[in-house]
């Protein structure tokens, strides 16, 4: 079985984004509608970082933020039989 690695860079990018996110939600809905083209610019965003980036790097299979994160401080095994780690 081979090693590979996602960056821990990579998955706080995603963690900023999905906040980011949640802040234009909430001020959207309580300042401007405004916020709604940087809520849809986010979440865009977000989809396209994480279908590029936090993927199993052998059988590219998409995993979510939370399980990556779990992923940083203990061993997490890929559905396809490889060790994936976070490289810190």
């Amino acid at each position: 079985m081979k090693d590979k690695n996602i960056s821990a860079k990579s998955i706080y990018i995603a963690w900023v984004l999905a906040l980011l996110a949640t802040a234009s939600v909430v001020l959207a809905l309580t300042i401007s509608r405004w916020f709604f083209i940087a809520l849809v610019l986010f979440v865009i965003w977000y989809e396209i970082f994480t279908s590029k980036v936090l993927r199993c790097p052998n059988c590219n299979r998409a995993y979510s933020l939370i399980k990556l994160t779990y992923a940083i401080n203990n061993p997490y095994q890929c559905n396809c039989g490889n060790r994936i780690t976070i490289q810190k």
